[in-house]
């Protein structure tokens, strides 16, 4: 024969199943201010790419260049059972390519595109304070119209790479002239 359970003991009961599935729910992320860059080296200047924007980094694996193709487009490289057209970040932002590109972003969504740059140089975070529309020069390239400001540097500019990958897919599916 049971008992009625009284008011204080369900209550009791409510309270010890809230506190054990505590530990069952993952711990909630971690909201840090700002938005995360990567710093990367390209055509021997510093550049900002939003890491939202991107869905890899890596080493450059071996390129395949292909023949007759134009000199931004580096060539194709293989990674994960996936051929990717691999861009040089500095021939597209019409800067000079004097180091090798060692780095591989991996940008788009289904039809991923490959952006190559010599170098990455670290991650920093930017509040919505430090970001500034215009690039902070009149000559700045149109997917460099953001820049971050950095206390005791001049300003970082931020790649939009979203425009940078559709200029690029609309490029590709284009009808070749000339054939």
């Amino acid at each position: 024969m049971s008992l009625p359970r009284t008011r204080a003991a369900q209550r009791l009961d409510e309270l010890r199943e809230s506190f054990d599935s505590s530990f069952s729910r993952p711990p909630a992320p971690r909201q840090e201010p700002g938005e995360a860059l990567l710093r990367l080296r390209v055509g021997g200047a510093p550049l900002g790419v939003r890491l939202g924007q991107l869905s890899g980094l890596h080493l450059l694996p071996r390129l395949v260049r292909l023949p007759g193709s134009p000199d931004s487009l580096l060539g194709l490289v293989g990674l994960r059972g996936q051929l990717i057209a691999v861009h040089d970040l500095a021939a597209q932002l019409g800067l000079s390519s004097g180091e090798p590109p060692r780095w591989l972003l991996l940008a788009g969504g289904t039809r991923r595109v490959g952006l190559a740059a010599a170098g990455f140089e670290g991650q920093l975070r930017a509040t919505r304070e430090q970001m500034r529309s215009g690039g902070g020069s009149s000559s700045a390239h149109p997917l460099l119209s953001t820049s971050v400001l950095l206390p005791d540097a001049p300003p970082l500019p931020v790649l939009d790479v979203d425009a940078l990958v559709r200029k690029l897919l609309e490029e590709a599916s284009a009808p070749q002239q000339g054939r």
